[in-house]
């Protein structure tokens, strides 16, 4: 059987090492970018472990520091000791060439990282009691860090500026910052559902979180042609298609479930497929779906259809694949922990939408607050902003009620509480829900 040479280069790694000893503003770089694993030989790996805990103690590295670090351990004995260290340094010029020599080795890094996976994902495919769909979400997974692992080109002062002048022009010019949300208040309040934004909509059952989430999609997606994603744990691909043909056409949803259509209707219907299909809507209805599943699915779908907004309905159904011993909270927390480090990968917007606890349930104004979020541990913490809902009619609550200075007759109101906005105001908003194609609009008195 033919002996395998992994990918490995210990010229590299004695470049980087030495330029570390020999120019202190390489420290910083190399320790901000590489980890121990990157290094093949183990005397290498050991060396570079014990540097990075030195500068992470403040302790200054140098030749004699290391060598009196490292000076009982057999790895490095191996290597040659404090002779090996002096050497590492003949070959450096300097601090220039160290750039290319760390992105040089994490490509090499990667390179074995692969195979090592290929590797044992053949052993675990021959394992009869393992589960397609797991085994791929893990590989899937796994290949994807392997792939934003190393990424040294940072961005300069003179980037972000430029950016942000970008910004501040479109806004003056009256473009909105993020994606039409479909509620020109909202708009005003949020600058849209704008990237990398990881944003909750929370409610309780019966407030509409899935009608607010298809009215936003209706004027993304099906208006404004802006490439979506759902992923939707709770109700099928055709019951969210039929909702929206419902908003779109504007025929009544119970006519549409029971196909009591005139013939003037049943045209409309067919424009109104022929929208939808023309549409950049990608849907996936996979119930109980793991964060790692997700992640998996949704960075497919950005590379391979150009997603530019995801929304999740909803956050409590999904599942951790955390630690066995952690509890709901603590799964929903790595959920949302999870959820906003995938809006920042992919430089999409994330809206999930979230169920609140029955304790608003129990208050007279039945108004959700944040201490309401269930299961909530940092989702809180982690959104960007926090949207709740509240139709007053629901609660049989029949006294106009007020919001910013005006009267609001309770019959079709929703109250659109912005209840955390990490870029701006927190307010409530008036919205008008119409509940015979389940559609929120703008409210104009």
């Amino acid at each position: 059987m033919e002996l395998v040479t992994l990918p490995q280069s210990r010229e590299l790694e004695k470049s980087i090492l030495g330029a570390i000893l020999m120019d202190k503003r390489t420290l910083p770089l190399a320790v901000g970018h590489l980890k121990k694993e990157v290094f093949y030989d183990l005397g290498h790996q050991k060396i570079f472990d014990v540097v990075k805990k030195m500068y992470d103690d403040g302790v200054y590295v140098d030749i004699t520091t290391l060598n009196q670090k490292l000076k009982d351990d057999e790895a490095y004995k191996e290597l040659g000791g404090a002779f090996y260290l002096s050497k590492l340094t003949d070959n450096v010029t300097g601090a220039h060439n160290v750039n290319s020599h760390i992105e040089m080795l994490i490509e090499v890094y990667k390179k074995r990282e692969a195979f090592m996976l290929f590797k044992q994902s053949e052993y675990e495919c021959l394992d009869n009691d393992s589960q397609a769909v797991d085994l791929l979400s893990a590989v899937n997974s796994k290949l994807i860090a392997l792939q934003e692992y190393g990424n040294i080109h940072e961005k300069t002062i003179t980037d972000v500026i430029l950016s942000l002048n970008y910004s501040r022009d479109k806004a003056q010019g009256g473009e909105l910052l993020g994606y039409d949300t479909g509620f020109s208040e909202l708009n005003n309040t949020l600058a849209g559902w704008c990237r990398p934004d990881f944003v909750v909509i929370a409610a309780r059952p019966g407030m509409g979180k899935t009608a607010f989430m298809l009215s936003s999609i209706y004027h993304l997606c099906i208006l404004n042609k802006i490439p979506t994603a759902i992923f939707s744990l709770e109700m099928s691909s055709e019951q969210l298609v039929e909702r929206l043909e419902s908003i779109t056409s504007e025929i009544p949803l119970k006519r549409l479930r029971m196909n009591n259509l005139n013939d003037a209707e049943r045209k409309i219907l067919l424009k109104t497929d022929d929208k939808i299909l023309l549409s950049p809507l990608h849907i996936e209805d996979m119930g109980g779906i793991s964060i790692s599943q997700l992640r998996a699915k949704a960075t497919i779908m950005k590379q391979k259809y150009g997603i530019k907004v995801i929304f999740i309905d909803y956050l409590q159904l999904m599942s951790g694949q955390g630690k066995n011993n952690q509890n709901r909270e603590q799964e929903v927390s790595l959920i949302s922990r999870s959820l906003k480090s995938l809006a920042k990968e992919l430089q999409v917007p994330i809206i999930a939408l979230s169920q609140l606890s029955r304790r608003v349930e129990e208050r007279g104004d039945k108004m959700p607050q944040l201490s309401d979020l269930r299961e909530s541990g940092s989702i809180e913490q982690d959104a960007d902003a926090v949207i709740m809902l509240m139709r007053p009619n629901y609660y049989e609550m029949t006294n106009p009620i007020e919001i910013g200075g005006t009267e609001y007759a309770t019959n079709d109101l929703v109250i659109c509480k912005v209840e955390k906005n990490r870029h701006g105001t927190t307010k409530n908003l008036p919205l008008r829900f119409l509940p015979e194609t389940m559609t929120f609009i703008d409210y104009t008195n």
